[in-house]
């Protein structure tokens, strides 16, 4: 995810535990379907973008709000604290 958004400036708006696979020691962020260029501004859709269990709070509560990389990371936050629960 890092090296996407610094990189390839590239946002992948729905991390989820669904969306992370465990291959030989190593996790891969997969289908990128509703990622987005971070310099493409403009609201998200609202009808398809993440996994609501695991979207940021502010996104859920703004629902027109921008998708940001801290949205991102927030979300790998609840990743993680779901597969340790």
């Amino acid at each position: 995810h890092k090296d996407a958004f610094e990189l390839a400036k590239v946002l992948h708006r729905d991390l989820s535990v669904g969306n992370v696979v465990i291959y030989k020691g190593k996790g891969y962020l997969i289908n990128w379907d509703l990622s987005k260029l971070v310099n493409i501004q403009g609201p998200r859709q609202t009808t398809c973008t993440g996994t609501w269990q695991f979207m940021s709070v502010y996104l859920i509560e703004h629902k027109y709000a921008i998708h940001t990389v801290k949205d991102d990371l927030e979300s790998s936050f609840y990743v993680v604290l779901w597969t340790a629960l």
